[in-house]
């Protein structure tokens, strides 16, 4: 016999019809690949730690077969079955016994890997599409402008490429002139229905023309966590890399809250990750964030990017992961144009399709 639902909607007025007609999906909070968005379809979807799982996770605490989630056509929330498993499938908190439904917004914990239901019901997806071209250009304005000439003043030189999705996702990018000549970065990808989500990023981005100062990184998200919890704004996230550069100490401050690392090509072709690693941005309460810094030789290249940048499907149809995009930047020869135009050349010939799933942003900072 099933439970009732453990999720909260977001908004009680979406009638049950819409199930049958909106687009599901499963969002990764915590565990591996967070942000990917898993699509439900009309076939139920197995999580467990065997391969013969839909949804593999390889982890002691998820039992070989865990739960069954699929659609309900009666309803725009998931059902969610737990499979008999040793540690449980848990809905915002709580442990389901046979089956739950998971609102949209609520949360699914199995062992230290956590979901989220995102819902877009069909009319959302004509509101998105209609304001698509305006969002973007909004998000654009944000960019960095481009200093390939090495005649930009200030201790760093930028060059960016930025394609948004058809909708755009809602990845962002802003740069922060702060006292003392430091330059902050900021790169944020809000988790959400795609509509909301560009939405949410243009807020979140023209709000930062309040920030004057910041110590680091660290401090940076604390500011945005405080002002931006899921909770205030229609259950929407997002997860986020910064930075502070100090060109007087050549020290560069960084942090990531639910996203993967940056890349620093050091002159000598080396690449570091830098992932001082925090929880997503406006999810979990009363964190508080860790940073961590290093030396930046001159002539070091930093580059920021979202998972839309290396989260494709190949000709072959294997989808391609962040060492992969890595080895194209150490390949691609800085002197001969921009490196962030070529790197989106060489993933669209990669590439499957013509179409992003996902936005493309990337932005290379050298250090002069």
């Amino acid at each position: 016999m099933d439970e009732p639902a453990l999720g909260t909607p977001l908004s009680s007025a979406a009638p049950a019809a819409l199930g049958a007609c909106g687009r599901h999906f499963l969002v990764v909070v915590t565990g591996q690949e967070p942000g990917r968005r898993i699509p439900l379809l009309d076939k139920p979807l197995v999580i467990g730690r065997r391969t013969a799982a839909d949804l593999v996770l390889p982890e002691l605490q998820v039992s070989g077969l865990h739960c069954r989630i699929q659609v309900d056509a009666d309803r725009p929330a998931l059902k969610v079955t737990d499979l008999k498993s040793t540690n449980g499938s848990f809905i915002n908190g709580r442990r389901i016994t046979g089956s739950a439904y998971l609102a949209p917004g609520s949360l699914l914990a199995v062992g230290q890997h956590l979901f989220r239901h995102d819902f877009e019901p069909p009319e959302l997806r004509v509101r998105a599409a209609q304001g698509d071209t305006e969002r973007a250009s909004s998000v654009a304005a944000w960019l960095p402008a481009p200093g390939r000439d090495r005649h930009q003043p200030g201790p760093v030189h930028t060059d960016h490429c930025y394609h948004p999705a058809e909708p755009p996702r809602g990845a962002g990018f802003a740069t922060l002139a702060l006292p003392g000549d430091r330059v902050g970065f900021l790169l944020i990808d809000v988790c959400g229905p795609h509509g909301h989500a560009a939405q949410h990023a243009v807020r979140v981005l023209r709000e930062l023309r309040a920030i004057h100062d910041v110590g680091g990184p660290a401090e940076l998200f604390g500011l945005l966590h405080a002002r931006w919890g899921e909770s205030d704004n229609g259950g929407l996230f997002f997860t986020a890399w910064a930075a502070v550069y100090d060109p007087a100490k050549r020290r560069l401050s960084h942090a990531c809250a639910g996203q993967h690392p940056a890349l620093l090509r050091v002159p000598d072709g080396e690449i570091q990750r830098l992932d001082a690693i925090n929880p997503p941005i406006g999810l979990l309460p009363d964190t508080e964030f860790v940073e961590e810094s290093l030396s930046v030789p001159p002539g070091s290249r930093l580059h920021i990017f979202n998972k839309g940048a290396f989260d494709v499907i190949d000709r072959s149809g294997r989808r391609l992961e962040l060492d992969d995009f890595e080895a194209l930047l150490a390949c691609l020869p800085p002197a001969r144009g921009s490196v962030p135009e070529q790197a989106f050349a060489q993933l669209r010939q990669q590439a499957g399709h013509v179409t992003l799933d996902d936005d493309f942003l990337l932005v290379q900072a050298e250090f002069v």
